[in-house]
């Protein structure tokens, strides 16, 4: 692995030319502030952005209007959607869908056996998620507003707590918080399998290209053949 960005991480978005990152910093008074900045992965720069870029990245065109009704944007993960809705998730359940005029389509709280689903790997209509406290994913659909497929939780050690997902081609990326491991899952035949580990708990996973990073407690670094199992 390298270490790419050192910093005190708040979100991380990926873009096509690198990814742009939010960080907790401090000014001259001492006073905690966030700033932004991109880095072009293929200039291997790091550029500040001005907050517009980061909120229009994670929320699309209507970002003004959905910042301002969820507030603590920073928190929430995101998906824009083909007709330019964007959807946001909170780690304790609440989903909102907003139109493209950035009204809010739908406000759901979504819980699996009682526990909140938190994360979105955008999957068609649907979604995939994680429920870390059940130690499974599941697929919703917010058409039908309900959990449609799960895999793992009961007796089955697939995924130990699991605390966010991606979708790249036909396979999921699952990062598991308590094995400092993300796991892939094979949607042709759900296969689950062992893809990296690390010393520390893996945040996210995420591709820029043919790049693959995570991003750690330490910072966010980028992977090669021989960081995989």
């Amino acid at each position: 692995m390298v270490k790419i960005i050192k910093a005190q991480l708040l979100d991380v978005l990926p873009l096509e030319i690198g990814f742009i990152y939010a960080e907790r910093t401090k000014l001259p008074t001492g006073e905690e502030t966030v700033a932004f900045y991109v880095y072009d992965q293929d200039g291997d720069k790091v550029l500040p952005v001005k907050i517009k870029t980061y909120l229009e990245a994670k929320f699309g065109l209507q970002y003004r209007e959905i910042a301002r009704r969820l507030g603590n944007y920073l928190a929430c993960d995101a998906a824009i959607l083909k007709s330019n809705a964007a959807a946001t998730l909170f780690s304790d359940g609440n989903m909102n869908i907003f139109d493209s005029d950035g009204s809010i389509a739908m406000q759901e709280k979504l819980v699996y056996q009682n526990c909140p689903i938190r994360s979105l790997a955008l999957d068609g209509n649907c979604f995939w998620c994680v429920v870390p406290d059940r130690n499974s994913i599941v697929k919703f659909s917010p058409i039908e507003k309900r959990v449609m497929f799960r895999i793992g939780g009961g007796a089955s050690v697939a995924f130990r707590r699991p605390t966010s997902i991606s979708k790249y081609d036909n396979f999921l990326y699952v990062c598991n918080e308590s094995t400092n491991m993300i796991r892939s899952v094979n949607l042709n035949d759900y296969s689950v399998k062992d893809y990296i580990k690390t010393k520390e708990p893996i945040k996210k996973y995420f591709r820029v290209g043919f790049v693959e990073y995570i991003v750690l407690e330490s910072g966010i670094y980028s992977i090669d053949l021989s960081d995989k199992l």
